[in-house]
């Protein structure tokens, strides 16, 4: 056996030192390039959830601009889900005809003579009648022998006061010397609010059927008179709205001074049908605390906007369960999830869609307090169990149930206090209107206007809802008594 010199083994030893050495380095390498792999996964990880999430709420941006635009596509093969046939309820014969007429609503008879066949025109015998109504109104544009405008010449006394040092009159007499009529203002003011004509098809329709001529300006002139005789209604307005429970709601309204910006706010009474509008140059909350006033002190039906988490009293404050409705309806919609999230965000719907079901049930049936207050904690808790977090929940899912569980305080007056409705729809039916009017004149030009609106819309929409079948006659008396 070869031994080893001194000199080879002190290498060795300077070797496996050095080896020993250099191990060491290399397991502390691979300890902190694990550590920094390790890092480098969950952070990977981290970047990959949040592009997912990115991708995922702009392409349920853009699925729901296509449907903002184009409409919802239908689904093409089987609804997912049978819905229940629709029980059309029989209709009667006399629901497809008119009414007659009583006798005294009769103007004018015609007798119509047969005395040969209209076919063949052989001689009549055995002859009978048959009584027939026909229903009509006189257009002054379509017979010359009607009077279709009237002018009155009015002779106006003037004189002096001895003791006021000052002229007299029986009438004032401002203004240019011929002007427009009572009449004519109140159907001007129904075709342009409450008929929602554009002021070229008002000027058009009273040339048609009365052949009065009038321009714009004399029609927006005749809108903001109407609209400062009405002021003292829109002030009766604003205390009998305040006076019970009410709705809120805002939407976009154009004013062309304010750059385009705008907002309608509406405040309607869950009491009456009163309706009030104030129009305003932004969305801001300031609106809406000058709308309600300074001491309301009741419950407010709203949505989840921001402007109104603290408008009210504590405690005093309904979130409209349909807009929550509509919300996680709308995700079950969005084609950009995968089939794990959209069976999902089904099911969530599906159990939110039960519990407003209940709501609407348990409404109908007569109010017992304590029979209320077991409902409102039976649906609370499931709410709460329902809005937990889960893995598979969408971006836009996440912040529903955020935005659920934020209000959870304001889901069940509706419940809990006699007649506070459950949504907003009041709301949201006297902004139609202010919409469909929105798209035809893009708004109003400037802050004097939407004051006159605002003034406009709320006498004409609480009238109509008061009395339709006499709106006009009313808006005109309104008028007459103001002036």
């Amino acid at each position: 056996m070869l031994k080893l010199s001194e000199d080879e083994i002190s290498r060795r030893l300077v070797r496996l030192t050095n080896l020993e050495k250099l191990h060491a380095q290399d397991q502390q390498t691979k300890a902190q390039l694990r550590a920094e792999n390790k890092q480098l996964k969950a952070e990977l990880a981290d970047q990959r959830t949040y592009f997912e999430s990115i991708i995922e709420t702009q392409a349920a941006q853009i699925a729901e601009l296509q449907t903002m635009v184009f409409g919802r596509k239908p689904k093409s093969g089987l609804p997912a889900k049978a819905k229940p046939a629709v029980i059309k309820q029989t209709r009667s014969n006399d629901s497809y005809r008119r009414p007659l007429p009583p006798a005294s609503a009769i103007t004018d008879y015609e007798h119509h003579l047969a005395n040969n066949c209209h076919r063949c025109g052989h001689e009549l015998t055995d002859k009978s009648e048959a009584i027939r109504y026909e229903e009509d109104i006189e257009l002054a544009a379509l017979d010359p022998r009607i009077d279709h405008k009237k002018v009155t010449e009015h002779t106006i006394e003037t004189g002096w006061c001895t003791r006021c040092g000052q002229y007299s009159s029986a009438k004032d007499l401002r203004g240019q010397i011929t002007t427009i009529g009572p009449n004519v203002r109140s159907l001007i003011v129904y075709l342009v609010i409450q008929a929602d004509l554009t002021y070229s098809q008002t000027v058009d329709i009273l040339w048609q059927l009365y052949k009065f001529p009038v321009n714009s300006g004399e029609i927006a002139h005749i809108l903001a008179d109407r609209g400062k005789n009405y002021l003292p209604t829109y002030q009766k307005l604003k205390t009998s709205v305040r006076a019970g429970p009410a709705h809120m709601d805002e939407t976009s309204c154009p004013i062309q001074s304010e750059q385009g910006g705008g907002y309608a706010h509406v405040m309607v009474s869950a009491v009456t049908n009163d309706v009030v509008f104030k129009l305003a140059d932004s969305r801001g909350k300031g609106n809406s605390e000058k709308l309600i006033g300074d001491d309301y002190a009741h419950i407010g039906i709203t949505d989840r906007y921001g402007a109104y988490k603290h408008l009210f009293v504590e405690n005093h404050h309904q979130i409209c369960w349909a807009h929550l409705h509509r919300t996680a309806r709308d995700i079950t919609h969005l084609e950009c999830l995968g089939k794990a999230k959209l069976n999902h965000v089904s099911e969530f719907y599906d159990e939110l869609a039960a519990i407003y079901a209940a709501i609407r049930k348990y409404r109908e049936e007569p109010f017992v307090t304590s029979k209320r207050q077991g409902q409102t904690a039976d649906l609370l808790a499931q709410i709460k169990q329902l809005c937990t977090p889960h893995k598979l929940d969408p971006k836009k899912l996440k912040d529903l149930k955020a935005g659920i569980l934020e209000y959870q305080d304001c889901l069940f007056l509706c419940l809990s206090v006699d007649g506070i409705p459950a949504d907003n729809n009041k709301a949201e039916r006297a902004l139609r209107k202010l919409v469909i009017k929105r798209k035809k004149s893009f708004g109003v030009k400037t802050m004097n206007g939407a004051r006159t609106m605002e003034v406009l819309l709320s006498v004409c929409q609480s009238l109509y809802n008061r009395d339709k079948d006499n709106f006009l006659l009313n808006l005109h008396n309104l008028a007459t008594v103001s002036q």
